[in-house]
């Protein structure tokens, strides 16, 4: 049938057989298609690794109600990673602020990825998904300076224009 997407289990069997044994990990609605990311590894087991899209790595942030947006940043948002940090030295030193990696989904905060979470909570650490490259780039950064995170309007994939801000660019 052609109206099956790509990817969707297509018995009962495929999802709750022994060997195979699932848990639903977002809610669904009834007659919906049933695709792997919305089910645990099989055995009944839910990890996160089963639900990030192929090559993508997930990686943690410290957070703060500052960093973390106030807390509003929930599974399922969409956001950009930012660094603060010093360079330069002397009378040539300045602060800059670069972009790490942009439209990144949040996988989690702290230890929930419930994305049927609805009210905002100042977390601890956020767990994004990333390419292993921005993830070695975010570990880096932890060390030499300040991440924080900005929170995307749902529908904006649009690249951001400046990768990098000093202060001079303030004006």
């Amino acid at each position: 049938n052609n109206a099956v997407p790509a990817g969707a289990f297509k018995t009962v069997e495929e999802v709750a057989g022994a060997a195979n044994a699932r848990t639903a990990m977002r809610s669904m609605t009834a007659n919906e298609p049933v695709l792997n990311d919305k089910l645990s590894g099989a055995g009944g087991k839910t990890n996160l690794s089963g639900t990030l899209t192929p090559g993508m790595r997930a990686v943690s942030v410290r957070s703060d109600e500052v960093n973390g947006v106030g807390g509003f940043v929930l599974p399922g948002d969409r956001v950009d990673i930012l660094l603060t940090r010093s360079v330069g030295s002397g009378a040539a030193a300045t602060t800059v602020t670069q972009v790490l990696a942009e439209d990144s989904l949040v996988l989690g905060i702290d230890q929930s990825s419930d994305q049927e979470a609805n009210k905002p909570a100042v977390a601890k650490s956020v767990t994004v998904e990333v390419t292993p490259d921005q993830a070695q780039t975010i570990s880096l950064a932890h060390s030499v300076g300040s991440i924080s995170l900005s929170l995307r309007q749902i529908s904006d994939k649009e690249a951001l224009a400046r990768k990098a801000t000093t202060v001079a660019d303030l004006g």
